[in-house]
């Protein structure tokens, strides 16, 4: 058995970041567009921006670089601040159900 768990972080009382929100940053880093880490992610092109708009709000610096479209259409790349934002996140989260196993292992030991 093992235990899962979902973590965010708020600031000033509001949802900066967690799992759905660091996936889409991922997309976006992985896709270069915001149009194509909605569509891969199912979800609408109003949802995803809206989504990253309220992150770089709330962020201590920018997230993404966006590039207007033009002939070959625009691109997004997320920002050292936005790689290290997904790491850091993803490190406390692993450091969260690691711990939450070590405290459960007590529990599972005894059945069999």
């Amino acid at each position: 058995m093992e235990i899962k768990s979902r973590i965010w972080i708020e600031k000033d009382g509001k949802p900066f970041i967690g799992y759905g929100k660091i996936k889409l940053l991922k997309k976006v880093d992985s896709e270069h567009s915001i149009t194509a880490a909605a569509k891969a992610l199912n979800m609408s092109y109003k949802k995803a921006w809206n989504l990253l708009n309220d992150m770089e709000q709330l962020a201590d610096a920018p997230l993404l670089v966006k590039s207007i479209g033009g002939k070959s259409g625009g691109s997004s790349t997320l920002t050292a601040y936005g790689k290290q934002l997904i790491a850091e996140f993803e490190d406390l989260n692993d450091k969260c159900e690691t711990f939450l196993n070590n405290e459960f292992k007590p529990v599972t030991n005894g059945i069999s």
